[in-house]
């Protein structure tokens, strides 16, 4: 039985036998004070022993109350239940030796109410509201014959009118709390079941895009093999072409390896901080061994301490951008990297024919290539991949030729 938790309340009272203590030891402050303001400034006629005794018990309760709260923090719903129970008893005593129905804090008979409605479950609920009607009920029949001087017909029926008020406030509360309670538990594990799927759907998404980046970087090893093999066909093989196309069959074989490994760790939630310098070294040395021929200039410049949050999706994003800067200018492409304690910027300069500007906005909006036999996967998926990490990318053509590949990547300090 879980307490709810009151941002105000502190952590030493977490537990609902203490919350009970406090809400009876305020109560019995009250009467005392009310009573004794009653009987001392306005005279009114109440049997004090019968008060002090009631008074006393709850006190001797209370006191038991708060050395089982050190040991017991999650008690049974019967246990809150006796204790709410007692609450009414004493309530019901108390007005008793004090005027009965007429007397002014009758209402008080809701409080013990309300917290059962957010403690209980329902049956005791309306198991206690039962018993405080009929306490009340008894208390406007059976009240002491020295304050039956108010039996005018007028003051009866304001009596009447006091009884069905806290008939109908009972009634009501004992059902639209325990209601709205049952919706909010409802609604709380909607919430839960819908936070799972969010997360069983990243983890489809990102393997879905890690499957189709993999097919995307398979598509230039196996563009080589298919020429390696044309050029079989005519007996023109060397032992160059050989060591290429193992050295492609290879690449084809890593990246599905890759991908198998990836999907195993989405299962586990592997994704790791690392310094993102570090982090693109490993990178760019990575995919400079896939692509040798291409020369790599990197200018690097930022904060040591500023830390990547690392996955497989991302990789696959950045390496499908380089992939495509080379393809455009096979020759060179420029690395350029600046960070920040909380962002970094990551450029990607190749000296290509650049894009056409009416095309630029579409790539990433939706698949695009220009190589004959590509199939557009590389940006768009880039494009996607980073964006759900809170990055962006951006493209633009040079005034000196080629296209910048602009990467935003959210950074957080490394601890």
């Amino acid at each position: 039985m879980a307490l709810i938790n009151i941002p105000w309340w502190g952590k030493e009272n977490q537990n609902t036998l203490r919350l009970l203590f406090w809400f009876r030891a305020v109560s019995i402050s009250g009467q005392i004070a009310t009573s004794i303001m009653a009987k001392v400034i306005f005279a009114f006629p109440l049997h004090g022993w019968g008060i002090a005794s009631v008074i006393g018990i709850l006190i001797c309760i209370n006191t038991y109350t708060w050395l089982r709260s050190k040991h017991i923090s999650d008690p049974s719903h019967f246990e809150i239940f006796i204790h709410l129970l007692i609450d009414v008893m004493a309530l019901t005593a108390l007005f008793y030796f004090s005027g009965g129905a007429t007397n002014p804090f009758v209402s008080m008979y809701l409080l013990p109410l309300a917290i059962s409605a957010v403690l209980l479950p329902k049956s005791w609920v309306w198991i206690l509201a039962g018993i405080s009607m009929a306490a009340y009920s008894y208390l406007m029949w059976m009240y002491p014959n020295e304050h039956a001087h108010h039996h005018e017909q007028s003051f009866t029926l304001h009596v009447l009118g006091m009884w069905v008020s806290f008939v109908l406030s009972a009634t009501v509360i004992a059902f639209f709390v325990v209601k709205m309670r049952s919706a909010l538990q409802l609604k709380d594990k909607q919430l839960a079941l819908a936070r799972e799927r969010a997360i069983t759907d990243e983890k489809l998404v990102s393997l879905g895009a890690l499957a189709a980046s993999t097919a995307h970087e398979m598509g230039t090893p196996l563009g080589t093999i298919q020429l390696i093999i044309a050029d079989l066909e005519e007996n023109k093989i060397t032992q160059e072409d050989i060591d290429v196309l193992l050295l492609q069959v290879k690449r084809c074989k890593q990246a599905l390896a890759e991908m198998s490994t990836s999907a195993s760790a989405m299962q586990a939630d592997n994704d790791t901080v690392m310094s993102f310098e570090m982090y693109l070294n490993q990178l760019l040395d990575g995919w400079q061994k896939t692509r040798p021929d291409v020369t790599v200039s990197k200018t690097f410049q930022g904060n040591s301490n500023a830390g990547l949050v690392v996955s497989k999706t991302l990789s696959k994003a950045l390496v499908n951008l380089l992939d495509n800067a080379a393809d455009a200018s096979p020759e060179a492409v420029a690395i350029e990297a600046n960070w920040q304690q909380d962002k970094a910027q990551l450029s990607i300069i190749d000296r290509g024919k650049g894009i056409d500007p009416e095309l630029i906005k579409e790539i990433g909006a939706r698949p695009y290539s220009t190589k004959p036999d590509g199939i557009g996967l590389g940006a768009f998926l880039a494009h996607e991949i980073i964006q759900r990490l809170g990055g962006a990318i951006k493209l633009t053509n040079r005034s000196v030729g080629g296209v910048e590949t602009k990467v935003i990547l959210p950074l957080q300090p490394i601890k």
